[in-house]
């Protein structure tokens, strides 16, 4: 077990599995808040310590990254695990730069042996897995929405933890707020998702949509989507994006409609436990990776599909 663990998180809503994650690898967990939001968050789910990073000028994250740098610096937690966003992201990378050390990305899995921190991440571009064991200073590690997803939170509770305001840094953080404005986003969590259809570029249009919407309406099912799909066709959101840089997951049943099968997407579901392709070309190096699969349209076999099951 390591001694100290710091979590650290932009949302309330991350700080309970952090905490079971560092309860798991340290006798203490202390949060780290930038902002009084997530005090209530740290202090509900029985952080030891619960240390406040003022964020200081225009309110921005990244103004109150210097404090919370500083702190490492001065009171040498041996682990460092942060909830990714991409706002953390940069808040890791400036704190692992202070520390003359680097960031552990996206990990699935952390543990200790020998008084070291070892954590496995994705490499190549998902294609394999990499162990890396932490040597001298605090890990700073960027855990995975998987890893957080999966983590048992049983046998947390509150603590009386009072928030400890760390010291103020006046260092700028190179970002001037300009303007603010609402941003409008799709509400969905395909990582909790036990059953996800995900599409591809064989989908055309928002009629091809609606066919799948009926197979995913059956099976009681989250719809996701390539890439392409999102930020090439604008077809579906970006919070739909399945993948390296989108989502991780884990379902029981994977059905990959009109996608060819590229390591990039399919990474994002090599943790589903059954996976099924529907792809026209037989071809299609999806079908290598799946359980199962449909040489022909989906535009044919989906509505045969929603049917069986809706019988």
């Amino acid at each position: 077990m390591l001694n100290k663990v710091w979590v650290l998180g932009e949302t309330p809503e991350s700080y309970a599995a952090l905490i079971a994650v560092g309860r798991r690898i340290g006798e203490s967990v202390e949060a780290v808040c930038i902002g009084d939001a997530t005090v209530g968050a740290a202090q509900g789910a029985g952080a030891d310590a619960v240390l406040v990073a003022a964020s200081q000028g225009e309110g921005l994250v990244e103004d109150a990254a210097a404090a919370v740098i500083a702190a490492v610096g001065d009171r040498k937690p041996d682990a460092v695990l942060i909830a990714t966003t991409k706002r953390m992201r940069l808040v890791a990378a400036r704190i692992a730069a202070a520390q003359k050390t680097r960031v552990v990305n996206d990990a699935v899995r952390v543990w200790v042996e020998d008084g070291a921190l070892l954590a496995e991440h994705m490499v190549f571009g998902g294609s394999a897995y990499s162990v890396e064991k932490v040597n001298g200073g605090p890990a700073i590690v960027l855990l995975s929405d998987g890893l957080l997803l999966n983590e048992s939170l049983e046998g947390l509770s509150a603590s009386d933890a009072a928030p400890e305001e760390l010291p103020a840094v006046a260092a700028a953080s190179g970002i001037t707020l300009v303007e603010k404005k609402p941003r409008t986003i799709e509400s969905v969590n395909l990582a909790a998702a036990r059953r996800v259809i995900s599409v591809g570029r064989g989908i055309e249009s928002a009629e091809d949509l609606q066919i799948v919407d009926g197979l995913a309406q059956a099976l009681e099912a989250e719809t996701g989507c390539t890439r392409p799909i999102a930020e090439g066709l604008n077809l579906m959101s970006k919070e739909r994006y399945i993948g390296v840089s989108g989502v991780m997951l884990k379902p029981d049943l994977f059905v990959a409609v009109g996608l060819s099968g590229q390591v990039q997407h399919m990474v994002g579901a090599v943790g589903a436990k059954t996976i099924v392709a529907i792809n026209k070309d037989k071809n299609a190096p999806v079908f290598k990776q799946a359980d199962y699969g449909i040489v022909g349209d989906f535009r044919e076999i989906a509505p045969k599909l929603a049917a069986g099951l809706n019988a």
